[in-house]
């Protein structure tokens, strides 16, 4: 299952379980239905926390989300997680996706505040990697 909302810093994603191709297919139909270069950047909330391991298919599909996002403008991207396997995913899957630069994983087991610590990151540009 999955969730993409817009807010007032640009989007909101909620992956939940394993993901699998077909539901990760209509989040990719449906990421470029509605994500539409804006004329300024935005930023990207991914929320992992109740997401597992995704398939390798599943993981492809995904990286075409994040290119998306790329080409329509995302300059900020905080990828929440509450394992270390999710973690190394998303920091993976950013790099191959060539977001990397901008992305922040933000481990809720470390950071109780997370919200908080991710919105300052995509609203303020505090890196929370050196705070």
């Amino acid at each position: 299952m999955y969730s993409l909302e817009e807010t007032s810093y640009g989007y909101r994603v909620k992956l939940e379980g394993h993901l699998q191709r077909d539901d990760a297919g209509a989040l990719l139909i449906e990421v470029r239905a509605v994500i539409r270069p804006r004329g300024a950047a935005f930023a990207v909330l991914m929320d992992l926390r109740s997401s597992r391991a995704l398939p390798a298919e599943t993981q492809d599909i995904l990286r075409a989300a994040i290119v998306h996002f790329k080409t329509a403008g995302m300059e900020r991207n905080a990828c929440i997680l509450d394992s270390a396997i999710a973690a190394l995913q998303a920091r993976r899957l950013a790099r191959e996706a060539g977001v990397a630069a901008g992305t922040r994983t933000i481990d809720v087991s470390n950071q109780p505040d997370w919200e908080r610590v991710a919105l300052d990151w995509l609203v303020r540009a505090i890196d929370p990697d050196l705070n």
